[in-house]
């Protein structure tokens, strides 16, 4: 099974977050530097409200997908990385939640 990169954006009463630039300039920029360190897919997500109407905890998360646990660990450590993540000031005033994880199943 694949490896997973989740990216969490807090969900805090002074977040502001730039959802179009996240999809349409950051998420590209982030294949183009990372794809040859094996990313796959990618999705964003927007959180709603629990089904019990509390707020999430998390307003935007994203979930790339990758050939190895590896490959992530080499993609923030290569040359790229710093362009990456300080695109990260140009859609959202918050710093990301990195969490790194390995498929176990999948239907």
């Amino acid at each position: 099974m694949a490896y997973t990169l989740t990216v969490l954006y807090p969900n805090e009463t002074d977040a502001k977050y730039n959802l179009d630039y996240y999809i349409s300039n950051h998420m590209p920029l982030v294949e183009r530097h990372w794809k040859k360190y094996g990313i796959q897919s990618w999705s964003v997500t927007r959180y709603n409200p629990a089904v019990d109407g509390t707020r999430p905890l998390y307003t935007i998360g994203c979930i790339i997908a990758w050939e190895s646990e590896e490959s992530i660990q080499e993609a923030f450590k290569g040359p790229e990385a710093a362009e990456v993540l300080s695109d990260v000031s140009n859609f959202s005033n918050k710093q990301p939640i990195f969490l790194i994880g390995k498929g176990v199943a999948k239907t």
